[in-house]
C-alpha cells in the first residue's frame, strides 16, 4: 500500500502525477522544494530494491549514498535548470548498486520553484534500446515513413544516386566515395554540419562488397562514455550491476560497416581502445578476458578539419592516421552555389511526393535568393527551408502550382532579403526608365549587375569588402561575377 502524505505541489495533483508515471517505463521520482521525496514509481522502486513506503516523506540524501552535487535532483533544484545525460553509479542506503543515466527537470510554475522530477534509465536497458536502433535502423517506423521506397534491409537507405550535385568539388567527393567503397581501408569523412556525411557513408556501404551486411551508425557525441564503451565493445555478466553477456557492435557488425559520427567527441580512453581494435582486429568485452576476432569496415566522420581536432587534443594523432587512409572532404554548400538550383528542384519533387502537392514551377527570383544565401546549415538547412516553403505553397489559394518568394518563412532568409534590399538602396543603383518594361528576371539581373559594379567601385576592386557590403560570401560574389560575365568583354567592371 502506497504511503499517503500531504501533497505539497500546488498546481499538479497527486492523481495526475500517478496517472502519468505509475506505469512509466523509466524510473521516476519527485522531490519538493526542500528535497523531500514526494513521489516514487514502481520502476524506480525495482531499480533501487526499495518500496515507496521506504522513501516517501524522507529527504533524498537519506535514501541515496550521495551528496548535493552528485544527486541529480538536488543539482536541478539548486540551479533551477534541467540536468541531462548525467551518468551515475550510485548506491542506496540499503546497499543496492545501480548504474544509470539520469535526467532531472525543475517544476516551476510562474516564478515559483516547487520541486524537481528525475527520470532514471538503467544502463543495461539503455544499451538494449541503442543496440536495437543501430541493428534495425532501416526498420525504424519513422525512417520507413519518410523514405519507404529507399529503405533497404541492411540499414543504409542512401546510394550514390541520393547525392545531388555537379560542382567540381562535389564530383571529386563522389569519385573518392567510389574508391572508398571498393577498398577495405578505413574512411574518414570531413564536412560541416548538414553537408551530408552520413549520406556519403551509407552510399559507400551500399556500393561496397559488404552491402549485404549491416550498416551500424553511432553518434559518438550523443552517448555518454560509460554507455558508449559497452555499446561498442560489449559486456560480460557481472562487470557491473545489471551487466549481462552481450555482444557489442564491433561483434554484431562483423562483415558489415560501422559508422562513427562526430568521432572527435569520443573520449580519449576509448580512442585508444578503438585504435587497438583496428590494429589487431580483435575485441575484448567490458569486464571480460577473452578476445574475439572481428571483421568490419569503419567509416568515421568529423565536422572540423582533423588537423585542428588533433592540435586541440580532441583526436589522437595515431588514430587520425589509422582512420584517414581514405580521406573524403564534402564541400559546404556555399562553395558549390552552382548546385543550389538542382537541389531546390530535387527537394521540390521530394516534398511534392511526400506532401501530395502539385507544385510545377519555381519562380526564378526564388532560386536567385536561394543561390545568394550563405547556407550556414548547408544542404540540411536548404532541405528544411524547401519543406517549409512547400507547405505554404501547396496551401496558397492563389499560387498552388508555383513556389515563390512569398512562401519563404525562414527568419534568416527574411533578414537576408532585408539586407540585400538595403544594400541595393544604399548603393543607389539607378534603373533605366526609358522604353517599355522588360521581364522581371532581366530587371533583377540589371539591379544585381549595377549593385555589384557599384560595390566594387566603392571598395576599389576589393572583392572581400564588396561581398561584405552586399551581404554575401566572397565565393558567392565570385559566382555572380562569373554568371553575369562581369570583367569580360562587353561586361567589364
Amino acid at each position: 500500500m502506497r504511503k499517503k502524505l500531504a501533497w505539497p505541489l500546488k498546481h499538479f495533483s497527486r492523481d495526475l502525477v500517478e496517472s502519468l508515471y505509475d506505469d512509466h517505463h523509466e524510473g521516476v521520482l519527485m522531490i519538493d522544494a526542500r528535497g523531500m521525496m514526494i513521489y516514487y514509481n514502481s520502476k524506480m522502486a525495482k531499480l533501487d530494491g526499495l518500496s515507496a513506503a521506504d522513501v516517501l516523506g524522507r529527504h533524498i540524501l537519506e535514501i541515496y549514498d550521495l551528496d548535493d552535487d552528485s544527486t541529480v535532483s538536488l543539482r536541478c533544484l539548486k540551479s533551477g535548470k534541467p540536468v541531462s545525460n548525467f551518468a551515475l553509479y550510485y548506491q542506496t542506503r540499503l546497499g543496492n548498486r545501480v548504474n544509470a543515466i539520469c535526467f532531472a527537470y525543475p517544476i516551476i510554475v510562474g516564478e515559483e520553484l516547487e520541486g524537481a522530477v528525475c527520470y532514471t534509465i538503467e544502463y543495461s536497458s539503455l544499451i538494449t534500446r541503442m543496440e536495437i536502433t543501430a541493428r534495425n535502423y532501416a526498420s525504424h517506423p519513422h525512417a520507413r515513413a519518410l523514405d519507404a521506397d529507399e529503405v533497404t534491409g541492411n540499414g543504409a537507405k542512401h546510394t550514390l544516386a541520393s547525392l545531388v550535385g555537379s560542382s567540381p568539388a562535389f564530383k571529386e567527393a563522389l569519385e573518392t566515395a567510389k574508391i572508398a567503397a571498393q577498398s577495405p581501408s578505413s574512411v574518414m569523412i570531413c564536412g560541416e554540419t548538414g553537408t551530408g556525411k552520413e549520406l556519403f557513408a551509407q552510399a559507400i556501404h551500399n556500393l561496397s562488397p559488404r552491402s549485404v551486411n549491416s550498416f551500424c551508425p553511432i553518434n559518438c557525441a550523443a552517448i555518454p562514455e560509460a554507455l558508449l564503451e559497452g555499446l561498442l565493445f560489449g559486456t560480460v555478466k557481472g562487470a557491473f550491476t545489471g551487466a549481462i553477456d552481450r555482444a557489442g557492435l564491433f561483434e554484431v557488425a562483423s562483415g558489415g560497416t560501422i559508422y562513427l559520427d562526430e568521432l572527435q567527441a569520443m573520449p580519449a580512453t576509448l580512442q585508444a581502445k578503438l585504435l587497438r581494435v583496428l590494429q589487431e582486429h580483435r575485441v575484448r568485452r567490458v569486464g571480460g578476458s577473452e578476445e574475439s576476432q572481428v571483421d568490419f569496415k569503419i567509416i568515421c566522420s568529423i565536422n572540423k578539419k582533423p588537423e585542428d581536432a588533433v592540435s586541440e587534443g580532441m583526436l589522437r594523432r595515431d588514430l587520425y592516421f589509422r582512420l584517414a587512409v581514405i580521406y573524403l572532404e564534402i564541400p559546404p554548400l556555399r562553395r558549390r552555389i552552382g548546385d543550389v538550383e538542382t537541389l531546390v528542384r530535387y527537394f521540390v519533387k521530394k516534398f511534392n511526393d511526400r506532401l501530395e502537392g502539385r507544385v510545377k514551377r519555381v519562380e526564378p527570383e526564388f532560386v536567385d535568393v536561394m543561390r545568394g544565401y550563405d547556407w550556414p546549415g548547408n544542404v540540411r538547412e536548404l532541405e528544411h527551408v524547401i519543406e517549409t516553403c512547400m507547405n505554404f505553397a501547396i496551401n496558397d489559394p492563389h499560387q498552388r502550382r508555383t513556389l515563390g518568394l512569398a512562401h519563404i518563412q525562414s527568419g534568416h532568409l527574411r533578414r537576408f532579403l532585408g539586407r540585400r534590399g538595403r544594400a541595393a538602396s544604399a548603393l543607389d543603383a539607378p534603373l533605366a526608365d526609358d522604353g517599355p518594361p522588360g521581364s522581371l528576371t532581366d530587371a533583377l539581373e540589371s539591379v544585381e549587375r549595377q549593385s555589384i559594379a557599384r560595390a566594387l567601385a566603392l571598395t576599389r576592386g576589393n572583392r572581400a569588402e564588396a561581398a561584405r557590403m552586399l551581404g554575401v560570401s566572397r565565393q558567392n560574389l565570385y559566382y555572380r561575377i562569373r554568371r553575369l560575365s562581369l570583367g569580360q568583354g562587353g561586361g567589364r567592371i
